[in-house]
Parts: structure tokens; C-alpha cells; sequence
């Protein structure tokens, strides 16, 4: 067995909701088929810890536009068609959110990172 490597950071676990899957496939013919399959993607964003430590993760608050905008982007880049409403309550309405304070590094080699 590999010894285990915690990371310093806290997870955001999101899943699309009713809302931006109607969203997602009212956008071209074929976007029906395929957003049927985001009922089951997550996406996970590391973040942070509260540096506080008041909390197991950070306030969503502090990430949420950012999270809002990333989740847009993957599924249609023309913000024209985006949402115009994308404050902390549509983003609520729009997904689910699991915040985990502990992340494990199960990797044994190099990690890759890109900067977007």
C-alpha cells in the first residue's frame, strides 16, 4: 500500500440541478440528448480551508460566481445565452453542493497541473 498524502484544501462538490439542466438543453437540437447525461457529472473544485477554522470548508460565498461562471462555460461558451441572473440564490437553485474538508491524494507519481 502507498503511503496516503492529505492535501491542504477542502472540496466543493457540484451537481447540476432541474433548473440548469433545462438550461443546458433548451440550447441547440442536439443538447437535450446530451444533457440528460449531466444528471450524473460532478465536477469537484478544490479549495482553500477556512482559514478560520470555523468551518470544515470555506463559505461557498467566496466561490460561488466563480463555480457558477466554470459550470456555464463547460457546457456553452457564448454568455450571450448565459443566465443573466447568477447570484447566490440562482446558484443554489441551480445545483447541489457538498463541501469535504479532507481530500487524499491516493496518486503515487507526478502531478500535472494547467493553468486555465
Amino acid at each position: 500500500m502507498h503511503p496516503l498524502r492529505t492535501i491542504n484544501r477542502a472540496a466543493l462538490v457540484i451537481r447540476p440541478r432541474e433548473p440548469y439542466l433545462r438550461w443546458a438543453a433548451s440550447l441547440d437540437v442536439k443538447a437535450p440528448e446530451h444533457a440528460e447525461a449531466l444528471r450524473l457529472s460532478v465536477s469537484v473544485y478544490l479549495v482553500p480551508e477556512d482559514p478560520d477554522a470555523e468551518e470544515e470548508t470555506p463559505p461557498l460565498e467566496d466561490y460561488f460566481a466563480e463555480i457558477f461562471e466554470r459550470e456555464l462555460e463547460a457546457w456553452w461558451t457564448d454568455e450571450r445565452q448565459w443566465p443573466t441572473r447568477r447570484d447566490m440564490a440562482t446558484f443554489r437553485e441551480w445545483f447541489d453542493v457538498v463541501g469535504d474538508s479532507l481530500v487524499t491524494d491516493l496518486g503515487t507519481g507526478q502531478v500535472r497541473t494547467e493553468v486555465l
